[in-house]
Formats: C-alpha cells, structure tokens, sequence
C-alpha cells in the first residue's frame, strides 16, 4: 500500500491529471532512464552500423521538434491523447525512431539511399505541415519578438563568453548551448510576461528567490558545466558526440514546445 501511494503520488497523478508538475522523485528517475536507455540504445543498436555526427544529430533535432509539435497539437486540444503527454510521448517517440531507424538500414543496404535521408524526410515533413499550422492559428505575436529577442541576446553573450574562455565554451558546445537559451528564453518570457509557472523543482525554488531571469545563469552554469566534464571524462568521441547530442535536445525539445505553445495559447 505505502509503495501503491508512493508511485500514484509521484508518477501517476502528475501523468493522468496532467499537471506538468515534476518532483525531485520523477525528476531523478526519468533522468537516470533516460540516459541509460541511450546509453542502451548506443551500445546495442546504433554502435558499429550508424556514425554519431553532423547528420545524426540532424535525425534527432528533426525526431525532437516533431515530439515537441505534436504535444504542442495536444496542448491545444486539436488531439488529446496522454500519449502524447510527457514522459510517454517520449517512449511513443523512442518507439517510432527504432522502427524507423531499422527501415531506413534497410532501404540504405538494399537500395543506397543513406539512412539520415530516410529519416529526415519522414520526420522533417510532417513536422513542417504541422508547425505551419500552429502558426496559423497564432495570435501572441508579442510573445515570440520577446523570446527571438530574449534568445539572440542570451546567445550573443555565450559568443562573448567564449572569446574569453575558448576551450570550455567551443563552437560545438555552443550550439548545445543555443538550444538550451532557447528553452530558457521561452521560460523567462513565458513567467514574466504571460503568468506561467516554471514546471521544475529547481528552476521553480530558484525563480522564487531571484525571479525568471535565473534560468539563464543556472542553464549556462549547469549545461556548460555537463559539456566540460563530456570534454574531459569520455575519451571515445563518438560516445561524447552522442551524449552531447542527448543534452542538445533536452534543452531543443520543451525550447521548440514552449514556443509553439506561448504562439497559440497565451
């Protein structure tokens, strides 16, 4: 009965209720399981039949935003489906790149076709005709010039930040970065400007003390600092690509969700 209360406090009553609250019990868990189901799906399925690089990581960017659209179709009642709800549209998602990513090694032996190409095409599509439709149902114009603008600025100051300090904040990491300065860009505007709640336990106790404008110090520090200790602990490149990959769309996905959400929504 107490572990039955336990896993209905912690899991399920966030899930079926859809509050979007995360507590330091769900955050901890999803977090080790999502890394170590990748670290799962590196070692088993992706190592030795698909290099981890520029095309790779455009595979996920495009599985990523097509996550974070479809639960942004949720959001506005246009489907509702607590599958689409996180963590399950994640295992939803999981589920789609297996199947597709076998398909795709498939035509690529059979047919020549690399396999990126396949992927891109079923996923860059349907995203596309997605997110046009979200923008034309748009009305909180106001929302996205604050979170470009809030975006370029904070993106702007880790280019500063890396003339100063070239080998921790590279070119690479900058990118990884971005995505994360948008997630924070789209949070920040989203709590000053149009009475969201940060979601997170942590932001949420910071952003009481110090207000939205925290999540950017606090994803600076602690992104920047995950991506040195990649730079220094993993040796093989192709695991520290793959693991920096995982960190880009962890900032990428609620970065593009929350944006899409603030356009129709607020």
């Amino acid at each position: 009965m107490v572990l039955e209360d336990f896993i209905n406090t912690y899991f399920i009553y966030p899930l079926i209720n859809r509050t979007g609250e995360y507590n330091p019990v769900n955050t901890v868990t999803y977090a080790a399981i999502f890394f170590i189901v990748n670290y799962l799906l590196y070692t088993k399925v992706l190592k030795n039949r698909v290099k981890v690089d520029a095309k790779f990581a455009a595979v996920l960017t495009s599985f990523t935003i097509l996550a974070s659209s479809l639960h942004t179709l949720d959001d506005m009642k246009v489907v509702s489906s607590i599958l689409l709800v996180t963590p399950l549209i994640q295992v939803v998602m999981y589920a789609a790149f297996l199947v597709s990513m076998y398909a795709a090694l498939v035509i690529q032996k059979f047919y020549k076709i690399e396999y990126w190409k396949t992927l891109l095409f079923i996923t860059a599509l349907p995203s596309a005709l997605i997110i046009a439709f979200i923008f034309s149902q748009a009305r909180n114009f106001t929302g996205i010039f604050y979170i470009i603008l809030s975006f370029s600025l904070s993106t702007l100051a880790m280019f500063a930040i890396s003339k100063k300090l070239p080998k921790i904040v590279t070119k690479e990491n900058i990118l990884i970065l971005s995505a994360h300065m948008l997630d924070a860009s789209s949070t920040f505007v989203s709590m000053s400007f149009f009475g969201y709640k940060e979601q997170h336990f942590l932001p949420a106790l910071l952003v009481q003390s110090f207000g939205p404008a925290a999540i950017f110090p606090l994803k600076l520090l602690v992104i920047g600092f995950v991506l040195y200790s990649f730079d220094r602990e993993i040796e093989n490149r192709e695991l520290r690509a793959f693991f920096k990959i995982l960190v880009l769309i962890l900032g990428l996905a609620p970065g593009v969700r929350d944006t899409l959400r603030l356009a129709v929504l607020a």
